[in-house]
């Protein structure tokens, strides 16, 4: 293999491209790899200004300082320039030249170019992430020190560690690391730290250090991994003064001592309503930690399922304003366990009038509220319950002494009469007063026996089954919809559920309108804990505003049926109360009607 053979591989190994200026005609060369690193064609043709032309201002003056230093010192020179390729792509290329002559005169000078942009990028890379480190190292706020991990010894520390400690670099550099701590806990440290090092893991601890005057340092103790440069490998150990932390938490522990034995909470805030010390009784009540607690807001001015926001924004109101608050309301505690809160919000002021904290004392009230809850739940049952025993009352004094009344007349009008036809007609009157008589008394029955069965055994059925089965004897009379789920069952007592469903299938056909086909639509939603059936008709519709407070009662009619008896309704109404459910309705007169069931499985 001859030698041109040799050079062109090494060439395009080291990936190198040749250049040439005569300085005779000042005519230039460059080879195919000069041309491929200047990224232009290859019928390109070179000369001093074209060359010249992709040197930045700067780099170009460089260029030249390297082509006059040759030229003089008549030896070969090296540099490194950054170039602007044809393509306007940014390269780093490192240029050797030297002089070549004939006799005494200069004949040329020539080189070679060689790639070097990746270098170049990572030494840039490096010397960036070296002014971060030292930017980091000299500015952070905690002192630092750097250990030899074999010897133990100090090989670096930045300029907090001399105001921490009072020692200078000169002093520690060199020095155990042990020397920093107490005799009594240095043993300890000592292991611990191994132990790490050991691991190669992170740490924090809070610990004391004793400083150039012999007092000692509370310390919040913390490293990083383990790196390693050359053969040595080091360990980076951060401390911080955390005095002002310890006698924050000494003076709050003395203040627990005193607030502990009350049952009543009490937590004081900073200024930004931020807690700094909280009692035994608010950690028991929110279910919380000292360290859940301290630096945070307390848990009254969060917002969770049941609080009542209002409450909170005239707490938040007044916390801004500096002003005190005394307010009653629900909250919940981290177990989301609601309860009742009796809470006096106290501003605390210096003496330049400035607030710097908030006292909050309160009060678990729950029990409290309960019973008042419990009384008030007696108070309106016992109120429906008079409502209900007053309606009974009127019903039984009107509608049976009416029929009683009537039966009474038709008797005297038979004991008066000696016309035998005449009697046999108001027999038949007799007749038919006696079964009016007879439906009232079954109708009150019937409603003594719904409020009677209030404990009856419920059963889990499908509604979807249950419902076409009662539908299907209206299928000819009433065009009906409805969107049940497959999957619907509700625990409930069955013949109630009959009985609701056959009431509305059959007012929706009894009051159509004549000015269109009957429709019924039944659909289901589930909102608050209800399963919502809904029974939506385009009847006749019923005036709420006059008729809304008597829908529901006993022999209430509204729209002159001969076959309306009122009574439909009210059984309803009943009925689905007994099984803990209520029924609402929504209805325009000749619009139509929307019943709304709701069945509580709470």
């Amino acid at each position: 293999m001859n030698k041109q053979v040799i050079y062109n591989q090494t060439e395009e190994t080291l990936n190198i491209g040749l250049w040439d200026l005569n300085l005779q005609d000042n005519t230039a060369f460059w080879d195919a790899k000069t041309k491929s690193l200047f990224e232009v064609s290859d019928d390109f043709i070179p000369d001093y200004k074209n060359t010249f032309s992709f040197f930045t201002r700067k780099n170009l003056i460089e260029f030249k300082k390297l082509l006059k230093k040759t030229i003089e010192n008549k030896i070969p020179s090296h540099g490194k320039f950054q170039i602007i390729t044809a393509k306007k792509n940014i390269k780093y290329l490192e240029c050797i030249c030297q002089l070549d002559t004939i006799g005494t005169h200069y004949s040329r000078i020539y080189g070679t170019f060689r790639d070097v942009t990746i270098e170049e990028e990572r030494i840039s890379q490096l010397e960036s992430a070296a002014e971060k480190y030292a930017s980091v190292f000299s500015s952070a706020n905690d002192a630092i020190v750097i250990i030899d991990t074999e010897t133990g010894n100090i090989t670096d520390c930045n300029n907090r560690t001399f105001e921490l400690t009072g020692y200078k670099d000169t002093e520690i550099i060199g020095v155990h690391n042990s020397f920093f701590f107490p005799e009594d806990n240095r043993e300890e440290i000592q292991f611990y730290l191994k132990e790490k090092i050991r691991q190669n893991t992170y740490f924090i601890k809070e610990t004391y250090i004793k400083n150039k005057n012999g007092s000692t340092i509370a310390v919040q103790a913390a490293s990083g991994k383990k790196f390693v440069i050359g053969n040595r490998t080091y360990l980076v150990c951060f401390f911080r003064n955390i005095t002002r932390k310890k006698e924050v938490e000494e003076n709050l522990n003395l203040l627990s001592l005193v607030a502990s034995e009350t049952t009543d909470i009490i937590i004081i805030t900073n200024a930004e309503g931020k807690a700094i010390w909280a009692n035994q009784a608010y950690m028991k009540l929110t279910h919380s930690t000292l360290e859940e607690i301290i630096g945070h807001e307390p848990n009254y001015l969060s917002v969770e399922p049941g609080t009542n926001l209002e409450t909170v924004n005239k707490i938040t109101e007044a916390i801004k304003n500096k002003e005190e608050i005394k307010v009653v309301f629900q909250n919940c505690n981290k177990r989301k366990q609601k309860y009742w809160l009796e809470l006096n919000i106290t501003p605390v002021f210096d003496n330049d009038g400035n607030c710097n904290k908030f006292i909050a004392i309160g009060r678990d009230v729950t029990a409290a509220k309960e019973k008042e809850s419990e009384l008030n739940n007696i108070l309106e049952v016992t109120s429906q319950q008079n409502n209900k025993l007053l309606n009974f009352a009127h019903i039984v004094s009107h509608n049976i002494r009416s029929h009683t009344s009537n039966l009474l007349m038709v008797l005297e009008v038979i004991e008066s009469t000696e016309d035998v036809l005449e009697k046999i007609a108001l027999i038949d009157m007799f007749k038919e007063a006696t079964e009016k008589l007879s439906d009232t008394i079954e109708n009150l029955n019937e409603m003594i026996t719904i409020k009677k069965n209030v404990h009856i055994i419920k059963t889990v059925i499908n509604v979807k089954t249950e419902l076409e089965k009662l539908a299907e004897p209206f299928k000819n009379k009433i065009t009906l919809s409805h969107d049940i789920p497959n999957d619907l069952t509700l625990n409930i007592i069955p013949a109630y559920l009959d009985n609701i469903i056959q009431s509305l299938l059959s007012n929706a056909v009894k009051y159509q309108s004549p000015d269109r086909e009957p429709q019924l639509n039944i659909s289901y939603e589930n909102k608050d804990g209800f399963h919502i059936i809904n029974f939506k008709d385009n009847g006749l519709g019923i005036d709420l505003k006059k008729n809304k407070q008597k829908l529901f009662g006993m022999y209430k009619t509204f729209h002159g049926n001969e076959d309306a008896k009122g009574i439909d309704l009210f059984i309803v109404k009943n009925q689905i109360e007994v099984m803990k459910g209520k029924i609402e309705v929504e209805s325009q007169k000749g619009m139509g009607s929307t019943f709304k069931l709701y069945f509580n499985e709470k």
